[in-house]
């Protein structure tokens, strides 16, 4: 019987070893169950976000994404760029001109040139460049603007910089702008805002053909910019415009005059073989869509004579020289 005991009671024992055991491993193993399907969600959730905030690039580091580019070109760097200009003109005619410009980069962060095409500007008006002519209304030669900006800040979320535009005047007046320049990418991984600040001293009598006493030295105020989507890697949407407070002190008859230019573009990038990248790109709007506070002979919404269609391309080299130059192939 006592045996019989013992046998009974050595068998409950083991019983209960083995449920305890049991219960102790599934403990083990159970947080390793949940843990390891988590963490490969967390692992692909990273690998997805990474590839996403991937901007491509050629092999020497510039975005090939125009919404993705920075103030300046990177050092060593060399851009062409060319245009033809068609639009309305105050008087009889239309306006248009073939411009021409370029620019370099010579140091880190700076950028040097004399052109119209600057990233996050409202479109010039006809006859800016090196080499420019003025086809109509009447052949002549147009204006040049000498700029230099400086990026002092860039990082994955914004640019800013500062420049300076100087405009000799071979076709209207004397101009001095500085500008500050603010590049926001691409927003909620969308679009990028591109915001221009400036201040223009011009020394001349642009408004002499709505005033009898004009002055010969007055101020503007220009705020504008654009946004900029890429639809594809190479392709590009953009709508822009701003505000402009010109001809400050211009004269007895002319106060300030309140311009809003509108304008839309769009452009694709081609990549050679070589990593040329080349810009064609179209814009069209008014320069301005709207007056206010304008002067006498000048109607509020003017636009058969501010309207423009610019279309052109930008070639950018390689690194010339400096610290990222590339080697001979």
């Amino acid at each position: 019987m006592v045996d019989r005991q013992h046998r009974v009671w050595g068998a409950f024992l083991c019983c209960v070893l083995l449920l305890l055991s049991a219960g102790a491993v599934a403990q083990d193993e159970q947080p390793e169950s949940k843990e390891a399907p988590q963490e490969v969600q967390e692992g692909a959730a990273e690998e997805a976000d990474a590839e996403k905030n991937t901007t491509p690039r050629t092999s020497y580091g510039y975005p090939i994404r125009w919404a993705r580019r920075p103030l300046v070109l990177d050092e060593g760097m060399v851009r062409a760029d060319g245009r033809v200009y068609v639009g309305g003109a105050f008087g009889s005619g239309s306006l248009s001109s073939i411009d021409i410009g370029g620019a370099v980069s010579p140091v880190d962060g700076l950028e040097v040139g004399i052109s119209s095409q600057r990233i996050g500007t409202v479109p010039a008006l006809a006859g800016n460049g090196l080499l420019t002519v003025i086809m109509s209304p009447s052949a002549r030669y147009g204006d040049i603007p000498v700029y230099a900006r400086y990026q002092y800040h860039e990082t994955d979320i914004f640019a800013a910089g500062v420049d300076l535009v100087l405009s000799l005047p071979a076709n209207t007046d004397f101009k001095l702008t500085a500008n500050v320049p603010l590049r926001i990418f691409e927003i909620l991984g969308v679009f990028t805002m591109d915001m221009n600040t400036g201040f223009t001293l011009v020394a001349g009598d642009s408004y002499a053909a709505f005033t009898t006493n004009p002055s010969n030295v007055t101020f503007d105020f220009d705020w504008g910019g654009a946004g900029t989507v890429n639809v594809t890697d190479n392709g590009f949407v953009q709508i822009g415009g701003g505000v402009s407070v010109v001809n400050l002190n211009g004269g007895p008859g002319v106060k300030a005059v309140i311009e809003l230019p509108l304008f839309l573009g769009g452009g694709y990038t081609y990549e050679s073989k070589k990593e040329l990248l080349v810009d064609f790109f179209l814009q069209t709007g008014f320069l301005p869509l709207m007056f206010a506070n304008q002067p006498s002979g000048l109607d509020m919404f003017d636009v058969g004579s501010t309207w423009f269609v610019a279309f052109g391309a930008q070639v950018y080299t390689w690194p010339l020289f400096g610290k990222n130059r590339k080697p001979k192939e």
